[in-house]
């Protein structure tokens, strides 16, 4: 099924454009907006996700959760759809805690918490995830140094994250 974007402008304001996934370049100046989430059970340990090797960009490595907003989403909205589609967890907003935005090539990326009960069932999306593990922090902050975590900003989030 085709997937379409909003486009937005440097500011972050939208452009009134939207782009077709894979068909649709983003020009110059450009960017599409997406969301992440590290996801935790407060207790100091994360639910990572092993990326399928299948994906285009940075297949087998692990991250948190995450993806591109779909026209007419906003960040929320965005990113606890992308829970649900990748792990089966079906959240609320409350349960999200918005950490920062960045720019990342041509994405402005928001990035939450999620916070959920370690014994939570995850229905992986064999297309999307290989595989998740619970990991601690220095679990994680190891698996990031070593080169297997895609996130570009991992370390200096997790400072954020209590």
């Amino acid at each position: 099924m085709a997937e379409f974007w909003d486009v937005y402008d440097i500011n972050g304001n939208k452009t009134g454009k939207i782009v077709q996934r894979d068909k649709d370049w983003l020009q110059e100046g450009e960017f599409h907006m997406g969301a992440s989430a590290f996801i935790t059970d407060g207790q100091d340990n994360f639910l990572i996700q092993q990326r399928s090797f299948s994906k285009k960009q940075a297949p087998g490595k692990w991250s948190n959760t995450g993806g591109s907003a779909l026209a007419g989403e906003d960040k929320t909205q965005c990113i606890l759809r992308e829970i649900y589609e990748e792990l089966g967890i079906k959240l609320t907003a409350e349960k999200l805690k918005f950490l920062k935005s960045y720019v990342y090539k041509n994405v402005f990326i928001n990035v939450f918490v999620a916070y959920v009960d370690k014994q939570i069932k995850i229905i992986k999306q064999t297309e999307e995830v290989e595989q998740t593990k619970w990991v601690s922090r220095q679990q994680l902050q190891e698996i990031y140094k070593k080169g297997e975590f895609f996130h570009p900003f991992t370390n200096e989030l997790l400072l954020n994250i209590r």
